[in-house]
């Protein structure tokens, strides 16, 4: 896949995934309001119903207490009046009918109790069918006009009466005589509970006109604002024929926590599933650019191993050609010389495969290595053997300062020769003419160091946290200018760290190069 159509690829899948967010932030957003909407209407609603329990426990005040006010006749004269109208109703003169209508009606609009408990006496009037049905004439017979002398009395008490419902009606600008704090307080907690919302909650009765705060049940020092700036209010006296100015009005300091808790379970799985999608997005898109980078490296790979196994081929042919002329078969010197080359390069093409069947059987994870007590300094000189020649073609010197005391630990002989061989013979090819490589060994109390240093191009920060990746070449501007497939350091640091050590490197353009190696005594 080109880095054009990858480009698209990312950005495409980007745009999506900020298509989602963007969705799912407007998507908590609405059911955060949603729930703030629904919690005030609940609250209006439980405020309203207050008011109105208020209003009807005004009335039935009224007529349980005032009337008794509008009509205060003393207990003993009621008593009197319950006495005769009984009297009255079993007398044969019952049978008149104008006195029989008064009875009825009097019956039917006025209803005398006494409460054995308290002793008061209660005088309930039907003010319904008072106000809709005129009174009979009342008296009118001259037989009775004895026994219902207080005709005009009554009259007169229920001319009040009228004028009482009627202030009543039209409600009294006394706040505090008209609403009783305590019930106020059962009513605004029962309406809530009832609905639902067991939060802590302040209250306060307000004059809108002037933005008075009539009384509050909190001691919060900024209680007045809260109040007055609150959207969760309710006209206190709603039925009232001439609207009043006073407000039921509710703050909840914990609302916002509240109404969170509520739409938690929805928030926290819209946050889950936006961290998945991120999660996997940015793991795709890891894969995506890991896979191109390895498609890069693969191609390098093949490049550099043709390469690699041409030369030899190439030397091969060559020298095989060359044995078939008769004139050079007769000349034996010349013969063994071509036989040597075909020896050498043969050698040097298997190695090249050894190597990448290492890497692969690392890949594996089947590859065990076999330990043996061995020292370390006599494996390093014998490593050095092989590639001294090498290094002293180029002009160049190998010094050695094995200052470790105790250089004895278990190691892989082979896998530990190869990983000398391949540090110094890196020293090698990335440094100019004349190369100058050093190797010293030093004890800490948990193992032994080996630091193997050049002076050669060195490396940039960016090449040194990729160096130890399988395939990766430094560049040193012209491909096969440095021979090798970038599996040598990979195989370095795979058996270093199976041997339960520590490899690192630190380095610097132009100014070379210092590999340091940790291997342990013990590897339990």
């Amino acid at each position: 896949m080109g880095k054009l159509r990858i480009r698209y690829l990312i950005g495409f899948m980007s745009l999506a995934l900020l298509g989602l967010i963007v969705f799912q932030f407007y998507w908590i957003q609405e059911v955060t309001k949603a729930n703030d909407e629904r919690f005030n209407q609940t609250v209006h609603n439980a405020l309203s119903s207050v008011a109105n329990k208020l209003a009807m426990q005004n009335d039935y005040n009224f007529l349980q207490q005032d009337v008794n006010q509008a009509l205060p006749y003393r207990q003993t004269r009621l008593e009197s009046l319950r006495d005769t109208l009984r009297n009255i109703s079993s007398m044969q003169a019952i049978n008149n009918a104008d006195m029989q209508k008064q009875i009825e009606y009097f019956y039917q609009i006025f209803n005398v109790s006494i409460d054995e408990r308290t002793g008061q006496t209660l005088f309930n009037v039907d003010f319904e069918a008072f106000m809709n049905q005129p009174p009979p004439g009342f008296g009118s017979s001259p037989a009775y006009s004895t026994s219902f002398n207080f005709e005009n009395q009554m009259n007169l008490r229920m001319n009040n009466l009228k004028e009482s419902w009627a202030t009543h009606l039209v409600g009294s600008e006394n706040l505090f005589q008209r609403v009783n704090i305590s019930q106020l307080d059962a009513f605004l907690e029962q309406e809530l509970k009832n609905r639902g919302i067991a939060l802590d909650y302040n209250y306060g009765i307000i004059q809108k006109r002037d933005s008075t705060l009539k009384y509050h049940n909190s001691s919060e020092p900024d209680i007045k604002e809260k109040l007055t700036g609150s959207k969760l209010e309710a006209n206190l006296f709603p039925v009232d024929l001439v609207q009043k100015d006073y407000y039921l009005s509710i703050d909840f300091p914990k609302k916002e926590k509240y109404l969170l808790s509520q739409a938690i379970v929805p928030l926290s799985a819209s946050g889950v599933l936006m961290l998945v999608v991120i999660v996997c997005f940015g793991y795709a898109v890891k894969v995506i650019l890991e896979q191109k980078k390895i498609s890069e490296v693969k191609n390098d790979f093949i490049n550099n191993m043709t390469h690699e196994f041409k030369t030899p081929i190439a030397t091969v042919s060559l020298a095989t050609e060359a044995l078939q002329d008769d004139d050079l078969k007769k000349n034996q010197k010349i013969v063994d010389r071509y036989v040597g080359v075909i020896k050498e390069e043969n050698k040097r093409l298997g190695m090249q495969v050894e190597k990448v069947l290492q890497i692969a059987s690392l890949d594996k994870k089947n590859f065990k290595l076999k330990l043996e007590k061995t020292d370390i300094h006599d494996l390093i000189q014998k490593a050095l053997v092989n590639i001294k020649l090498s290094v002293e073609n180029r002009g160049g010197t190998i010094h050695s300062q094995l200052n470790a005391a105790s250089s004895e630990t278990e190691v892989d002989r082979v896998h530990l020769t190869n990983i000398i061989y391949n540090l110094v013979d890196n020293a090698n090819k990335y440094s100019p003419e004349n190369p100058e490589i050093n190797i010293r060994t030093e004890n800490i109390s948990s193992g032994i160091i080996i630091k193997i240093s050049d002076k050669g191009i060195g490396m940039s920060k960016e090449a040194v946290q990729k160096i130890f990746d399988k395939f990766f070449r430094v560049s040193t501007g012209n491909v096969h200018d440095v021979k090798g497939f970038g599996l040598g350091l990979s195989y370095v640091k795979n058996i270093v760290e199976m041997h339960k050590g520590e490899i690192s490197v630190k380095s610097e353009l132009g100014k070379g190069s210092t590999f340091k190696i940790y291997l342990p005594y013990h590897h339990g």
